[in-house]
């Protein structure tokens, strides 16, 4: 690694901020998935998406309108990528809708399979670009095939997601701000001796003194170094050192942040005007106080430290999860150094934690990990005195219904919150208890349906090596002669043991046992067998359904396909249609051979993407395939 030193100066012109946006291909992606989906991309931080426009049939403007109504109840907003149809005005931002206008000129695409994708994001944004829009973020599959994207069909997310979800922390953070800081002339870093030419440093500082150092390093190599920034407090430069970017990437390292309650430190009222964070060798994408704790979350591909000058020294350091973290104390400076581990998983993140000092009164929820839709949700809640829980009270985002009732004991409280049945699976709200205007606690507790099933011995296509597509709804094969056991996995997604009854029906087929009753522990899962059989039963598709009941209701439709001894049977699910014996199972979409599974060995004859298929020819059973796998694989 190089270790070197390069000069950056401060002062004076507006970059504004920026919409970053992602395109959700609906017309290419599954129904099924489209909930799931822009939940995602609403839990990483994306808040605005991009919608191709409906093509001209009553069926692409019904499936549109079914989007946009999912966004709405995501609170997410969204562009056309185009004006706004007369039809769908009621839907507009203006109406109380999530339609916005086409995001504003000029807008810079970028492709999260683009391996230049994160120094090419953060170049738009350094350089005042109004609108930044990922693409292939899903995987699609259309007319012309299967195409990979950076979260697969089982909503896995690939190494490419990573840009984008550092993207959409650094744009929450400081997408508010950013258009009052301003760059220093001439910022492009000159080229200093030792210094990879592919190294890029630029400074942006705004009148009340806040500043944010990027750091771009477009070389082939790895680079550490020491960066010597502005530091407009004491109006002099100083350094920064052992900042480390990795190839083709790049942070945004803040400098000067002040500990007031703000866009960049939520709750932080209990600090002095001097009190800031001086700089950070890592991207600062959180900062809040609670309960005398200051929080900070960071983007850290590399471990690093963060410098705070305070007015006193903290009480002591502590991580998210009660681990001790050491920091150096500089009485003399008043400056607290606390180093910052490397972050885990998708999008390095790490959250630390410095008790500066205890509270004067606290509050902490028992458990609030999930909120169940469709029901009224108890929270209990603990006190640091009575006086205190006399006071709180609970704030909800999204404002669902709630209430409050004193618990047992003095210094208990338990709210009540109900969740709408149109709330999103896998959407998150937001809960925080306060007292005489002083937030105390706050959670993320996520949005779920009651319980869910699941059928383990459904149908899959395999689009690519990397790809698959469970159909929908679940499609079971069944042997006309012998019949099957199948495994319906059931998920209490309360956090509460409860009781359910299965049943399984389904034209023409029996099933043993007909119902079946079953405990699953909170939040968990638990699998049930049912034998099929299908002696009376025609080959080919028959509909069917899997009845919840108990503690909560649910109806999963379930497609069961009769596959005789002798012969095949042909079905289709979704876009898919099928051909499959006792032996084999041959997938196609139109123009297109995707499988020729063999049962026996579960390996796909095909290669990977299968080959062109020619519309017409006569196919009774899977085995008049055979002849053609021998070209295919030539």
């Amino acid at each position: 690694m190089i270790r070197s030193a390069i000069l950056i100066l401060a002062f004076a012109s507006v970059s504004p901020a920026w919409v970053e946006s992602v395109e959700f291909p609906w017309n290419a992606c599954p129904r099924q998935l489209w909930e799931r989906e822009l939940a995602w991309l609403k839990n990483i931080g994306i808040t605005h998406v991009s919608l191709p426009p409906a093509g001209g049939s009553e069926t692409d403007g019904a499936r549109l309108g079914d989007v946009i109504q999912i966004l709405r109840r995501l609170d997410l907003e969204a562009d056309l990528e185009g004006p706004v149809p007369d039809a769908l005005m009621p839907l507009t931002r203006a109406h109380g809708g999530p339609l916005t206008e086409p995001l504003p000129g000029p807008t810079t695409r970028v492709s999260v399979l683009d391996p230049l994708a994160q120094t090419k994001s953060r170049e738009v944004l350094a350089s005042g670009g109004a609108a930044l829009l990922w693409t292939d973020v899903e995987d699609t599959i259309a007319g012309d095939g299967y195409h990979a994207g950076g979260v697969n069909f089982n909503g896995e997310e690939r190494p490419a997601t990573v840009a984008l979800r550092r993207n959409a922390l650094l744009s929450g953070y400081w997408g508010k701000t950013f258009s009052a800081l301003h760059e220093v002339p001439g910022a492009k870093t000159p080229q200093v001796p030792g210094i990879p030419a592919g190294v890029t440093i630029r400074q942006f500082v705004a009148d009340s003194g806040v500043s944010l150092v990027s750091v771009m390093n477009q070389s082939a190599k790895a680079w550490t170094g020491d960066v010597k920034a502005g530091y407009p407090a004491l109006k002099r430069v100083i350094a920064i050192a052992g900042v480390s970017v990795p190839v083709h990437d790049a942070l945004w390292l803040p400098v000067n942040v002040p500990l007031r309650a703000g866009p960049l430190c939520k709750d932080c009222s209990a600090f002095g005007n001097a009190d800031h964070l001086v700089y950070a060798t890592a991207e600062l994408t959180a900062m809040e106080y609670e309960n005398g704790v200051l929080a900070m979350e960071f983007s850290a591909p590399a471990a690093g430290e963060v410098v705070l000058q305070l007015s006193k020294e903290p009480v002591g350091p502590f991580l998210a999860g009660g681990r001790p973290l050491a920091f150096d104390w500089d009485e003399k400076e008043l400056r607290a150094r606390l180093k910052i581990p490397a972050g885990a998983g998708t999008g390095h993140r790490v959250r630390i934690g410095l008790a500066v000092e205890p509270p004067d009164a606290t509050a902490f929820f028992d458990s609030a990990a999930v909120l169940v839709i469709g029901e009224t949700n108890r929270l209990p809640a603990k006190f640091s005195s009575e006086a205190i829980a006399g006071r709180s009270r609970l704030r909800v985002s999204p404002a669902f219904p709630l209430s409050q009732e004193a618990g047992k004991d003095p210094i208990e409280m338990t709210y009540s919150v109900t969740v709408p049945n149109t709330a999103v699976h896998g959407d998150h709200a937001e809960l925080a208890i306060e007292a005489d205007g002083i937030q105390m606690t706050h959670t993320r507790p996520q949005l779920l349906r009651p319980a869910s099933l699941r059928f383990a011995d459904s149908i899959d296509v395999h689009l690519a090596d990397s790809a698959a597509l469970a159909l929908s709804p679940a499609t079971v094969p069944v042997n006309q002669r012998t019949g099957r056991e199948i495994t319906v996995t059931v998920r209490n997604n309360s956090p509460q043991i409860r009781n359910f009854q299965v049943e399984l029906k389904a034209d023409g087929l029996d099933f043993s046992p007909a119902k079946m009753d079953v405990s699953v522990g909170a939040s968990m899962a638990r699998d049930l067998t049912f034998r099929v059989f299908a002696q009376d039963a025609s080959p080919g598709a028959h509909a069917g359904e899997a009845r919840l009941s108990g503690a909560a209701s649910a109806t999963e439709p379930v497609q069961f396909v009769v596959i005789p001894q002798n012969g095949a049977a042909a079905f289709s699910g979704g876009e898919f249609s099928f051909v499959e014996s006792a032996r084999y199972r041959a997938a196609f979409l139109p123009g297109r051979w995707l499988e020729l599974v063999d049962k026996e060995t579960n390996r796909n004859l095909l290669p990977d993407r299968g080959v062109p298929y020619v519309e017409g020819q006569k196919v009774e059973k899977p085995e008049d395939l055979l002849p053609l796998v021998p070209q295919v694989k030539r």
